[in-house]
């Protein structure tokens, strides 16, 4: 694996994986930190094809969506940006609940690289526009996307209102894992 400085490590290395036949880039990028995926030649993604999807899963097919659920792997390992890039893909042709639990996803992910870089300013914006998105599905979908959007969005606010009124030179850290569980079936884990 290329070592680079200033790596976020996994929350839960133990966390199951959800499209554990897909492996994970060889690191994680971090702006500043690390060459840029697509655009440096260094990059672990550059000149690779755009994902296309062969096929588009409405948000009930969720199950089936392997982009989707590389994703939530992606996201729980803390390849942040690149979770991003994996829902951004779904996200262009989505509609409707389904294109704004994609965006509050994606801006979740976002104020997290924020939140290891100690932007709180970032971390502050994206994630309340994030929580605010998946508190707008969540009021017609209490369950949405195999997600259950009240124990992800408490856990989302527990780890990020105590960032909001803080300055970077008391930067606190929250001890309360914003990992994403998925209602799955066990048999499809690791």
């Amino acid at each position: 694996m290329i070592q680079f400085t200033n790596q976020p490590v996994p929350l839960d290395p133990c966390w199951p994986r959800y499209c554990a036949a897909r492996n994970f880039p060889p690191y994680r990028y971090i702006p500043g930190k690390a060459p840029h995926p697509i655009r440096h030649p260094q990059g672990h993604s550059y000149q690779q094809a755009e994902p296309t999807p062969n096929q588009r899963y409405s948000a009930k097919q969720w199950a089936e969506n392997s982009e989707y659920l590389y994703g939530i792997d992606l996201f729980n390992f803390s390849y942040w940006w690149e979770a991003h890039e994996a829902w951004e893909t779904d996200w262009r042709w989505a509609t409707n609940d389904h294109k704004m639990f994609l965006q509050g996803l994606i801006q979740i992910s976002a104020a997290m690289i924020k939140r290891h870089l100690e932007q709180l300013r970032g971390v502050r914006n994206l994630s309340q526009a994030g929580r605010r998105k998946l508190r707008l599905v969540w009021q017609s979908n209490r369950n949405y996307m195999g997600i259950d959007l009240s124990d992800l969005l408490d856990r989302l606010d527990t780890f990020f209102q105590p960032m909001e009124g803080q300055t970077k030179d008391k930067f606190t850290v929250v001890a309360v894992s914003p990992l994403i569980r998925l209602d799955y079936p066990r048999n499809n884990l690791r």
